[in-house]
């Protein structure tokens, strides 16, 4: 699946420069093929258990890779496993509760969800005008706005 293989490969470079400081380039490879590894079971979690909609997975190659990348800049470097792991609590129990908890708020004020015509289009061609991955079209009426 290019999509996959492309998500691999974003992910094993987010982990890989989590700790470009102190790795030699056999660690950042071995961290690179775990997260390309690792991405896919988070896309497979978020997608199918969880039921987000992440068309791009970007959350999982951002996430997944990034925390094991710092976990893994934590393993590989000198006396670092502990400051990274605090780093870690840091963004899971506050960064994102709080980031969840103020796009909730602003969702409240000022809606953030597209319109039904938008969703059931598609935003490129919604917004745009043009339909961003044409040979997906399975309708080619769809490829046009109305």
């Amino acid at each position: 699946d290019a999509s996959l293989t492309a998500n691999g490969w974003v992910s094993g470079l987010v982990a890989s420069s989590a700790g470009c400081a102190v790795l030699n380039p056999a660690e950042a490879v071995l961290i690179g093929l775990v997260a390309g590894a690792l991405v896919i079971f988070g896309i497979e979690i978020l997608e199918l258990r969880m039921k987000v909609d992440d068309p791009v997975g970007a959350i999982p190659v951002h996430a997944v890779g990034g925390i094991w990348g710092l976990l893994a800049a934590g393993i590989f470097g000198p006396h670092a496993l502990l400051p990274q792991i605090v780093g870690v609590a840091t963004l899971v129990g506050l960064v994102l509760p709080m980031s969840y908890g103020l796009n909730w708020l602003l969702d409240r004020v000022l809606r953030q969800r597209v319109a039904a015509e938008g969703e059931r289009q598609g935003m490129d061609l919604f917004e745009l005008g043009a339909g961003a991955y044409p040979d997906f079209v399975t309708r080619p009426d769809d490829l046009f706005r109305r």
